[in-house]
């Protein structure tokens, strides 16, 4: 079978004798594989890659001893220079279908170390068998929600990883309702930011007693500090964060770059998470408004200006953008909005305010190319913006996550 394309979810478009579509797990496009039908959906077959006939010279051995069994990550079999090509392949795929007009450059920015890069990380709690005293730590298996234990994952950052005998121990002491591990590494790789599902699975008497013996790491339940060009931020297990802090800067410098020029104007921030970017935009613009629908997600974002010293130019808005924003607009003119919405992207009602009354120039950060798609093709395609600029960031490595930034300039 020869394969076509790959689509977003690492997947590769094939056809069958009769012409009939099926997904390729494990392949390279242009590749001769043998495979494997696994299921059928519709009328597409979902099918794993046998072996390559005809490998192509892209092909690497993936360094992880968990890959395939584990679901975590989709590219490692992909040398990571063709990895950046193929997601910038199924971005522009995306725009094109939707009728997007993109600008004749398309930067895509990786990183000079694919590795070791999450900074936060769930782990499911595996019960202990036969000879083992301590429960497992690990991920869902490929296609499946049965976890598979791991002693190392070569994408999480080594405080993290370098715990897990701790985190190990930690389990055992939880209740039998313990389902997850959740951490975040702080304080420059000091701290050990821990969470569990559900939350009373994990007594504070564990986390004390093993807290003492955790080699050098502090363990915290509450919060963490996390450290961007010279702000400090504080952050809970709940709250959103960047997992990829460093290639953060990356995605932010895009970000900043598209505002342009934005001292004394009013900027708003939706989807605003815990204020990283309205901290850093706050020292020069007049105001910042933050938009953040979970309560405390925004405490934390308010207290994040308060340390930094930008409080009387930052204000949070609680709520959802599709009703605070025209309420925000409404109070007076917005010069600047960045948009960082979750992967279902903007709703209808935020596309449709900002073809009638959105502000000059846009930046919009996507996770997912299909969402993002849908959303410009309302604004540009059919609306008053026109794409100025377009950048790919990698922040997800080894995965076929990949984030968009795209700066919209409005024409009419």
């Amino acid at each position: 079978m020869h394969l076509g394309p790959m689509v977003h979810g690492g997947l590769c478009l094939a056809r069958d004798e009769a012409g009939a579509p099926v997904m390729v797990e494990g392949g390279i496009p242009g590749e001769d594989v043998e495979v494997a039908l696994r299921f059928r959906k519709g009328k597409v077959q979902f099918a794993e890659m046998v072996r390559a006939l005809a490998p192509s010279p892209h092909r690497v051995e993936p360094p992880c001893p968990y890959v395939p069994d584990c679901g975590g990550c989709q590219l490692q079999h992909v040398e990571y220079a063709h990895q950046l090509t193929l997601k910038r392949e199924v971005v522009l795929d995306a725009l094109r279908r939707q009728r997007v007009p993109v600008p004749g450059r398309v930067d895509v920015i990786g990183m000079a170390n694919p590795w070791r890069y999450r900074r936060r990380g769930e782990f499911h709690v595996i019960a202990a068998k036969g000879d083992q005293r301590q429960p497992g730590l690990g991920f869902n298996r490929a296609r499946s929600w049965r976890p598979i234990a791991v002693d190392d994952c070569l994408i999480h950052d080594s405080t993290i990883t370098g715990a897990l005998p701790t985190l190990r121990r930690l389990a055992a002491r939880g209740t039998s309702e313990l389902a997850t591990v959740h951490v975040t590494a702080g304080e420059a790789g000091r701290e050990l930011l821990v969470g569990a599902k559900p939350r009373r699975a994990l007594p504070a008497q564990a986390i004390d007693d093993v807290a003492r013996d955790a080699g050098g790491i502090r363990l915290s339940t509450d919060s963490t500090s996390l450290n961007w060009r010279g702000h400090t931020y504080r952050v809970s297990p709940d709250t959103f964060i960047q997992v990829n802090w460093e290639q953060m800067d990356a995605l932010y410098t895009r970000v900043l770059h598209g505002l342009g020029a934005y001292r004394g104007l009013r900027v708003v921030d939706a989807y605003a998470g815990v204020g990283v970017l309205a901290v850093h935009v706050a020292e020069e613009a007049r105001e910042v408004v933050c938009i953040e629908s979970n309560r405390a997600t925004a405490r934390y974002g308010v207290l994040n200006a308060r340390v930094n010293d930008v409080a009387g130019r930052v204000r949070y808005a609680l709520g959802a953008v599709e009703e605070r924003l025209p309420a925000i607009a409404a109070e007076g003119h917005v010069d600047r909005l960045i948009l960082d919405p979750p992967r279902a992207g903007c709703g209808g009602r935020v596309t449709a305010w900002m073809a009638l009354a959105g502000p000059e120039r846009v930046v919009y950060v996507s996770c997912d190319p299909a969402t993002l798609a849908r959303d410009l093709h309302v604004l540009v395609a059919s609306g008053p913006y026109a794409v100025e600029e377009l950048a790919l960031v990698d922040m997800f490595p080894q995965t076929y996550h990949v984030e968009c930034v795209v700066t919209l300039r409005r024409t009419a």
